[in-house]
């Protein structure tokens, strides 16, 4: 059992000595690939955004037969925390999308950063919701409520476009930076492109 244990001991110790005599080998393009996809976390950001929903009976008129129109009105505020996650999709990082430049440099095409999820709570929180209702209303619903949160939410991802520019440059950025620092500590330079 000493004999074994001592057999292994050396292995162990003589085992690296002789991948260094042979030079360290650069990895391939698939071990690169798989180096960058495992960085996933780093190239997104997750933000929440608070839109104020605003609803008043007054601008939409559902039926034009005055026999069914009811006197007064109904307001309605609703906030709307609408989270957002984004970044660049590494599962979209391909093979292809990697080049060796010489033998220590490499060439990185990054996907474009995108929205990669995109949600908001739809259990209503009622001491958050201010509605107003007057005259014969009915007061604001559940259904109008969830209506008015839809809406705020499409508002905020279809619209809030210089924010998202300025979240992929930084999160470009960002990236750049991390993957430099992970292949310099492998003996390669990185070069990225658009």
């Amino acid at each position: 059992m000493l004999a074994m244990s001592i057999l292994a001991l050396i292995v162990v110790i003589l085992w690296p000595t002789k991948k260094l005599e042979n030079g360290p080998t650069a990895p391939d393009k698939n071990e690169i690939l798989g180096i960058l996809q495992a960085q996933s976390q780093i190239a997104t950001t997750e933000v929440t955004i608070r839109k104020m929903g605003i609803y008043d009976s007054e601008t939409q008129i559902a039926s034009m037969n005055p026999a069914k129109w009811k006197l007064g009105k109904r307001m309605a505020v609703v906030p709307v925390d609408v989270t957002i996650r984004y970044g660049i999709d590494l599962n979209e990082l391909k093979e292809s999308d990697i080049t060796f430049i010489g033998k220590d440099s490499v060439q990185i095409r990054l996907p474009k950063p995108k929205i990669i999820d995109k949600s908001f709570n739809p259990i209503t929180n009622p001491n958050e919701i201010v509605t107003l209702s007057t005259g014969l209303r009915d007061k604001v619903g559940e259904t109008t409520i969830q209506q008015i949160k839809n809406m705020a939410f499409e508002e905020v991802i279809n619209q809030d476009k210089e924010f998202q520019a300025k979240l992929s440059d930084e999160l470009s950025h960002n990236t750049e930076t991390v993957f430099t620092s992970l292949l310099t500590a492998i003996g390669l330079h990185p070069v990225f492109v658009k």
